[in-house]
């Protein structure tokens, strides 16, 4: 299976919700990590549809077009929406990963031992 096919439009995603209960998560994954990838799997409840939207930060790094593709790769994801427009500015947990990340990269290319 290609996992592209799980990229839907915002209409079809709340198709979906309207026929079934869904989870819902949202994050920017600007880069896709595996922390990302274990919080994602932390909302997956039995029996429910999880539908990650992809947002935009500020500057990514990667085309949000990538981001979608990578999280639809992950076995717990059923459904990928890209968000258009600003991101909203309630996503912490999102933005600790990333800024742990950034800042791990620095210290090893300052040379620091981890």
């Amino acid at each position: 299976m290609d996992s592209r096919s799980k990229i839907v439009g915002f209409e079809q995603a709340l198709e979906i919700a309207r026929e079934r209960e869904v989870q819902w998560v949202t994050g920017h994954f600007d880069p896709m990590l595996a922390e990302h990838a274990r919080r994602v799997r932390e909302f997956v409840k039995p029996g429910l549809p999880l539908i990650v939207v992809v947002t935009n930060p500020p500057s990514p790094l990667l085309p949000q077009g990538a981001r979608a593709e990578l999280v639809a790769a992950l076995a717990d994801v059923d459904y990928v929406v890209l968000k258009v427009g600003p991101a909203p500015s309630d996503e912490p947990e999102d933005a600790r990963i990333t800024q742990d990340f950034i800042e791990h990269v620095a210290r090893r290319h300052a040379g620091e031992r981890l």
